[in-house]
């Protein structure tokens, strides 16, 4: 049975978007990263006296930078670029959706993020088993609470790609991420007293937290309202992008 012509085209989209990515090393370097990055972060932890203390600290700060920066830097400017370089006007010159293009730039995009959190798990299972014999029963939880939390960055920056120049997306997803909701994570904690669990960056802490909830060190976010806070930028953001490619003209 064949595909209706809307998921050949996304497709299609898919497969060109993740060969520009190879083209340009901006895959391989994010590869070349990532496996240094969680490297590093290994011997940071090898002290950690269990699988589960090693699991709390690996996958908390590193996991949120890591997942943060690659979805960045492969959703920052994948929608602009057809706008800026003018090549949407081969793609809108065919009978093709934008919100086909929105969907083959996501998923290809998606695809990218995932290789990356499998490189960063990866990474630290296979210490822990060569270090423990054991891996928590836990982690399949958070990782599949990093691979939401990659999604709905992606959608955010993606959004952000659609109404913004490429490198205007990029900075501004940056110092949102890393500069701007991490300030008011922190303000709202420390001084006021009021816990941000609307802000994306603090349901990031999920990540770390499901391994061992009853002995984190460190105030988590509640999990449930971290999964739907996390799906409602998801889907919020997408839906807005969608909205946003559709009105935007070429220029």
């Amino acid at each position: 049975m064949a595909l209706p012509s809307s998921l050949r085209q996304a497709g299609t989209v898919a497969k060109y978007e993740l060969w520009k990515h190879l083209k340009g090393w901006r895959l391989i370097g994010l590869i070349m990263l990532v496996t240094v990055f969680s490297v590093l972060a290994v011997k940071g932890m090898e002290g950690a006296g269990s699988a589960v203390a090693f699991s709390k600290g690996f996958f908390f700060m590193p996991a949120y930078f890591l997942i943060t920066v690659a979805g960045v830097v492969l959703g920052g400017d994948v929608l602009a670029s057809e706008f800026e370089r003018k090549t949407g006007y081969l793609l809108f010159s065919n009978p093709m959706r934008r919100v086909t293009l929105v969907a083959g730039k996501f998923t290809a995009s998606f695809i990218s993020v995932l290789l990356m959190i499998s490189i960063f798990f990866l990474t630290g299972i296979l210490f822990m088993l060569n270090t423990y014999g054991e891996v928590p029963a836990t982690l399949l939880g958070s990782l599949g609470l990093a691979i939401l939390y990659g999604c709905a960055v992606l959608s955010l920056t993606l959004f952000f790609s659609s109404t913004m120049g490429g490198t205007g997306a990029t900075m501004f997803s940056f110092f949102t991420f890393f500069l701007i909701m991490p300030f008011f994570q922190a303000f709202l904690l420390n001084q006021v007293g009021v816990e941000p669990w609307y802000l994306l960056t603090y349901t990031s802490g999920t990540i770390g937290a499901f391994i061992d909830p009853s002995g984190t060190y460190y105030a988590h976010p509640d999990f449930t309202v971290s999964v739907l806070v996390m799906s409602a930028y998801l889907i919020g953001a997408l839906i807005l992008c969608t909205i946003a490619t559709k009105r935007r003209e070429m220029r």
